[in-house]
């Protein structure tokens, strides 16, 4: 696996990564996950695929900043699969929700460093616990952007949203209520582990999603 990819800061915007201040979109295959600039240090939100650290250490190089922490919304294998890598990498922290543990061990052989409650912040952060498509699926809120980060909870296509197919959910039903509860939040930007970034109007299209579905 090939990675020094020798890249400077403004080749990451050139490529269009940075899709809000500080907030870098790592798209492989069929899925995201992205990378936040906390200044000093890099978090990732989800590790994508088995071949996405390549991208994901491609940034971080490109941007001169250590991977500290990697936050997983949960434990299916597009979203850890560059997890083991970027640990024996980074030494990155692995947090996730605790009721998603057993799940990431199966997938990574890796259990989280930091087991998340929800409510709580990490790395400025704030962990909602949103179960449904597994018994640990969480959604991340960065407040000081207005960015709501939720994993597979909801997709976008077309620019609108929909839920996930019932069959790759566990509980779909639980699901649709942790979509409807997320209306309680105050965000703008809606970041999607499957399709394009919602920007400015993310609130606005899952409040619309919430009425299709009749919640």
């Amino acid at each position: 696996m090939i990675l020094g990819l020798r890249c400077k800061p403004e080749w990451v915007k050139r490529m269009g990564n940075e899709v809000l201040p500080g907030i870098y979109l790592v798209f492989d295959t069929f899925v995201n996950a992205y990378l936040l600039d906390r200044e000093e240090y890099l978090v990732a939100v989800d590790t994508g695929l088995e071949t996405t650290c390549e991208k994901i250490m491609g940034i971080a190089e490109a941007l001169g900043k250590p991977l500290k922490a990697i936050v997983l919304t949960h434990g299916h294998l597009d979203h850890t699969g560059s997890l083991k890598y970027l640990k024996e990498k980074t030494g990155a922290l692995i947090a996730a929700h605790r009721d998603e543990e057993d799940l990431i061990l199966e997938k990574t052989d890796l259990r989280p460093d930091v087991k998340l409650r929800g409510g709580e912040l990490f790395e400025g952060l704030r962990v909602i616990h949103t179960p449904g498509h597994t018994r640990g699926s969480i959604c991340l809120l960065d407040e000081k952007t207005g960015t709501l980060f939720v994993g597979d909870l909801v997709v976008e296509r077309d620019g609108e949203l929909e839920e996930v197919p019932h069959h790759y959910s566990l509980d779909p039903e639980m699901n649709r209520r942790s979509i409807a509860k997320l209306l309680d939040l105050e965000f703008e930007n809606l970041l999607p582990a499957h399709g394009k970034p919602l920007l400015g109007n993310g609130k606005e299209q899952l409040r619309e999603l919430v009425e299709r579905l009749g919640l």
